[in-house]
């Protein structure tokens, strides 16, 4: 027993002055940014599909410059309650928006039975209505399922 208490406080000594021997100039990276990084030796990498208000509220971040959420809209791109199919469909979906629309936050979102795809952060049917139409042009396929929806939405400094 005394042994392991003394492995104990020793690694924890030693991961101690590890710690503070790193250089104050490197940026130290979070947990979400070191399991994405990948692998020095295998080269994989996890992938952490998460609303990025959790990410935040992990780091501590809760409304210092993040964000706040108010009424507005959304451009809802897909939505499917087909068991096989639905889940890898949404994240399927939302990696080929954010790949074309890299400056929308696109969200997944699962309410039982649906799994749903929207785009955008807007406080004006206005904006989502200029967006909705550069979806449909851009992905011709998804017109039948692209409407406007009334949501809780983030609010950033450049909203």
């Amino acid at each position: 027993m005394r042994r392991i208490i003394f492995l104990t406080v020793l690694v924890c000594f030693v991961f101690a002055c590890v710690s503070s021997a790193q250089n104050d100039n490197t940026k130290q990276q979070n947990i979400f940014e070191s399991l994405s990084t990948p692998d020095s030796i295998t080269k994989t990498k996890v992938t952490i599909h998460q609303d990025k208000r959790l990410e935040m509220v992990m780091l501590g971040k809760t409304n210092n410059g993040f964000h706040d959420t108010s009424n507005g809209f959304r451009v809802q791109v897909f939505s499917s309650n087909t068991q096989k199919t639905a889940k890898s469909d949404a994240f399927r979906i939302e990696k080929q928006i954010e790949s074309e629309f890299p400056n929308q936050p696109v969200y997944v979102n699962y309410t039982s039975p649906f799994w749903k795809v929207s785009v955008g952060d807007f406080r004006t049917m206005e904006q989502a209505k200029a967006i909705r139409q550069q979806l449909i042009e851009t992905f011709p396929n998804l017109r039948s399922e692209t409407y406007i929806v009334k949501d809780q939405i983030n609010i950033t400094g450049s909203n």
